[in-house]
């Protein structure tokens, strides 16, 4: 078994770790650095007023409405502050640390969260994956099946998971028939570029990128609509203590979605500068990813036996069986959708 940790290249051999027990061993070594990160942000966090909702997030353009809304004072009152940190780890730590009340996290993430204790009430949904993570492969591979016996690439992340799985499923193929390299995804495009592996399971700048250099799609996640969604979760308690900044978070997110699509040249600017993009690279960075509007919020969000929670169901199975998850969590009361206009 293969594995990469912040870039380096590790050999695990005849260890025989279990998927989540190599997943405890590589928190634990970056567990101090996010515990450092946590404890820093939340020397500056003393300081805001407890009114005001803090929401955490790491860099993704599912979630750069909210920083719009943020640029253009959509919050009402001022009532939410958005934090960015590096990763969701951090962001985990942050909310159990009190450090943060809400986050936008994924799906699987929310879940992951309330396994180990952390309860999460989803209260949006920011966008869904349909095509924004993809299978590349390499061009002389044509079809799924084609990758017997291959070497696939992908993140030991749930997302990762979710997409093996489906890939795996559509093939017809079993895990023993493949070769799994882990691999972050800083290192996908050299695995992929020095044939370290022959497919590659990954997202954007990644697919951008190598398909500039013959790299198929032959596979997405629009092939699998409703398993890969990136939602905003926050702690019951600071729902109850604080309904109006929730709703105003909400609010602001879907003004700064109508603002995007209705007048996206003035928005541009502003999500390139956080995505480190030129404003005409930007709607690439959109291409795959649904922003759902209030309706259909609503639609997968109603109080009985939700959409969403029916998804969530589905994931915890393909999150269990890859080892990602320590136990099943009762998904009963997930789905908060009061606040939606």
């Amino acid at each position: 078994m293969h594995v990469f940790i912040n870039g380096t290249y590790l050999r695990l051999g005849k260890l025989n770790l279990s998927a989540l027990e190599l997943r405890r061993k590589v928190r634990s070594m970056l567990g101090f650095f996010a515990l450092l990160s946590v404890s820093i942000f939340g020397l500056s966090a003393c300081s805001q007023q407890e009114s005001q909702l803090r929401i955490a997030s790491n860099v993704w353009p599912g979630y750069e409405l909210l920083y719009l809304a943020r640029e253009h004072d959509y919050f009402e009152n001022r009532a939410v502050r958005m934090v960015e940190m590096p990763s969701a780890t951090v962001i985990i730590q942050a909310l159990a640390a009190g450090n943060v009340e809400g986050a936008c996290l994924t799906l699987d993430e929310v879940l992951t969260a309330r396994a180990e204790g952390l309860e999460l009430k989803v209260v949006a949904m920011l966008d869904f994956s349909m095509g924004a993570d993809a299978l590349l492969v390499k061009p002389e591979i044509e079809n799924l099946s084609d990758l017997r016996g291959r070497r696939i690439g992908v993140e030991q992340s749930a997302v990762g998971a979710v997409m093996l799985s489906a890939v795996l499923e559509k093939a017809k193929l079993n895990l023993s028939d493949v070769q799994i390299a882990h691999m972050n995804v800083n290192a996908h495009r050299d695995a992929y570029l020095n044939d370290e592996v022959d497919a590659l399971i990954t997202f954007e700048p990644v697919i951008s990128q190598l398909a500039k250099h013959g790299a198929r799609r032959i596979f997405d996640s629009a092939m699998i609509p409703g398993r890969i969604i990136d939602v905003i979760a926050i702690r019951p308690d600071a729902i109850e203590q604080n309904p109006d900044a929730v709703r105003a978070v909400i609010a602001g997110h879907f003004k700064a979605r109508h603002a995007y699509l209705n007048d996206p040249q003035a928005a541009l600017p502003i999500i390139a500068r956080r995505l480190n993009l030129t404003a005409d690279e930007v709607p690439a960075s959109f291409e795959g990813l649904e922003l759902p509007d209030a309706q259909t919020n609503r639609d997968w969000m109603n109080d009985t036996n939700s959409k969403l929670e029916q998804s969530a169901n589905e994931l915890m199975d393909v999150l269990l069986k890859a080892e990602l998850l320590p136990r099943r969590v009762d998904v009963t009361g997930l789905v908060d959708g009061r606040f939606l206009p």
